[in-house]
């Protein structure tokens, strides 16, 4: 009963997932943009994360600018759900004893969310492919549990948002994923 209760869910999400996806593409999706302190809004992921991460047998480290920092347009609510995303791939696909860090970065023009890993990385061939819809790395790796959405999603829910999303090695090895938001000229 357990199992198929796992399953049920599994495939709950797999679903609404795809359906976020078609009005995605259908246009019919819509964001709640509003002045945010990002700033505070990755103090909130960090303390959401930081025991589930741990739980994990994993580290989680957050770094925060000394300045302050001006509001930025969003949708605190998706910015929170490409997050999770991107922290939930960070648990699944390394190892033990491994760190997540969090950065949030001022550009002046624009503000970047780092979420780094120190895990095995990605290929320069896959780096090309993690944002389509349904790809994964190395299928025989995986339990199921990742259909190869969540990255399509982030990146879609950041597009939303006239931000970007990429993928680059991390130093020392691992992934960095940087997401950029333009800072609105006052």
């Amino acid at each position: 009963v357990q199992m198929i209760a796992h399953e049920c869910n599994r495939l709950s999400r797999l679903v609404s997932d795809l359906l976020l996806l078609a009005r995605v593409d259908s246009g019919k999706w819509s964001i709640n943009q509003k002045p945010v302190e990002i700033d505070t809004l990755l103090l909130e992921v960090y303390d959401l994360f930081f025991s589930h991460v741990e739980s994990h047998h994993k580290t989680l480290e957050l770094a925060l600018p000394d300045e302050m920092l001006p509001p930025v347009t969003l949708d605190p609510d998706r910015i929170e759900q490409v997050l999770t995303i991107l922290i939930d791939n960070a648990i699944a696909y390394t190892p033990d004893d491994t760190l997540i860090k969090l950065k949030l970065i001022h550009l002046g023009h624009a503000v970047e969310i780092h979420v780094t890993d120190n895990g095995p990385g990605i290929t320069a061939q896959d780096k090309t492919q993690v944002f389509k819809r349904f790809y994964r790395q190395d299928a025989s790796r995986h339990d199921g549990t990742h259909a190869g959405l969540g990255l399509s999603i982030a990146y879609e829910i950041i597009r939303l948002h006239h931000g970007t999303l990429r993928l680059e090695d991390a130093p020392g090895g691992g992934c960095l994923f940087i997401i950029t938001f333009p800072l609105k000229k006052s």
